[in-house]
């Protein structure tokens, strides 16, 4: 059986889109080359790869990161925006689970939801 060991996202700058991640996530650099950059983040076995490319897709992405809150959804949230991400869209019709999406500041998207109850 195969194990996902990368999650890749495309970037018109590939080594400032690592370096923001890296910084908000606690992540380390783990290689760079022509036209990638690859980080590893605590907590996730697989690695974020970032890939140059020329253009950013139009639309909705087809994969995107959901990262789920430690405590607090807000708190989350207004981290990632004061290290420069744009809050898109919230989520909170259901009282017991929401999700904020959000967009660095190199314009991938991704989420941040409330913490998930098991």
């Amino acid at each position: 059986m195969a194990n996902i060991g990368m999650i890749t996202l495309d970037a018109l700058d590939e080594r400032s889109a690592s370096a923001w991640w890296r910084a908000v996530l606690g992540g380390q650099y783990l290689g760079q080359y022509p036209g990638f950059t690859m980080i590893s983040v605590p907590g996730f076995s697989a690695r974020l790869g970032f890939q140059k490319v020329d253009e950013v897709t139009a639309g909705k992405n087809r994969v995107h990161l959901d990262l789920e809150a430690g405590s607090s959804r807000e708190q989350e949230v207004a981290r990632f925006v004061a290290a420069g991400a744009t809050r898109v869209e919230d989520h909170t019709d259901d009282p017991s689970f929401g999700w904020t999406i959000l967009r660095d500041p190199y314009g991938i998207v991704f989420c941040v939801s409330d913490p998930h109850e098991d």
